[in-house]
């Protein structure tokens, strides 16, 4: 099947992320041309229920479809150029109140202010939405975009998959860190919020008589985190290099990732509850006194999640 597919890159051209526009025929990238969405200054990915009409932010993930290409014979506005192509949300595809996304030209990208887009799929190349308009003038014509915020891992380095269970087991983890929302990436212990993907934070937070470092989803130490990094190659601290780590410390430090993929819930949590304070061994009994969701919570979360 002929789609488009829309990805981040780890780079950042001139404040906003770089982002890949391929056609694909099925799995296999047929071409290519770089593209941007979103603000300068409101490029945070993976912000779920912290979207907002207004916020600027890049094209939501989910499903699109394409709608035909509107041509105004001169252009739409100084900022759009010449051509427009609707992307409409498909079902399941969040929106949080955002609408009017398309496809167009940045005719303000080398200017001093205004370049990037309010989450359209921009680029400021003539040529290459020259490219884009040949892809959907042709008789095999795409006809739905999909758009992911994570960030792949390079080639060459160890990746995990994600499996249905494995997802319901790092969601289980979340909840029970208290990170499963939409800004849980980014969320350092107190709940302070932190912005530079590039690394982790590294900064101590305090809570009474508590002082940690903790930072993203999985609430990695810096020294856990540098420990995975370095098992890993990760280059930075964004969700797809999270998620890795941790599947990471399930597997090699805690020995948990098969019981985790046949869903052997107690041995799990036996080994998992050293890694994770928050969540209870078998016993139903938490290993450092801190507090812990019971058994009961655990297994139905699980089982909600794996029904997702």
């Amino acid at each position: 099947m002929i789609s488009l597919r829309f990805q981040p890159t780890a780079i950042t051209d001139n404040g906003l992320i770089r982002w890949h526009l391929s056609l694909m025929n099925g799995d296999r990238p047929v071409d290519q041309i770089n593209a941007y969405s979103g603000a300068v200054g409101a490029q945070a990915l993976n912000t779920g229920a912290g979207d907002f009409p207004g916020s600027l932010r890049p094209l939501p993930p989910g499903k699109w479809k394409i709608g035909p290409i509107e041509d105004a014979g001169s252009s739409w506005g100084p900022a759009i150029g010449r051509y427009w192509i609707d992307l409409l949300p498909m079902p399941g595809t969040q929106t949080h109140g955002r609408s009017a996304f398309g496809i167009h030209l940045d005719a303000n990208y080398h200017a001093p202010r205004g370049r990037g887009s309010a989450g359209c799929i921009v680029t400021p190349v003539s040529k290459d939405l020259e490219r884009v308009l040949g892809w959907l003038r042709a008789q095999a014509r795409p006809e739905f975009l999909l758009c992911s915020h994570d960030q792949p891992i390079p080639k060459g380095q160890a990746t995990y998959t994600i499996t249905c269970n494995r997802r319901a087991w790092l969601d289980l983890i979340a909840w029970c860190e208290g990170t499963d929302g939409p800004d849980g990436y980014r969320t350092m212990f107190t709940y302070r919020l932190f912005s530079d993907f590039s690394d982790h934070p590294r900064q101590i937070q305090r809570s009474g008589d508590l002082a940690s470092d903790a930072a993203g989803r999985y609430q990695f130490l810096s020294t856990t985190w540098d420990e995975c990094k370095h098992a890993l190659n990760l280059p930075d601290f964004s969700p797809a290099s999270q998620t890795q780590a941790a599947l990471w410390l399930i597997d090699k430090k805690r020995k948990a990732l098969e019981f985790c993929d046949q869903l052997m819930i107690g041995p799990a949590l036996d080994r998992l509850s050293y890694e994770w304070a928050s969540l209870p061994a078998a016993s139903g009994r938490g290993r450092y006194g801190q507090p812990i969701k019971s058994l009961k919570q655990v297994r139905d979360r699980l089982m909600s999640n794996l029904a997702r």
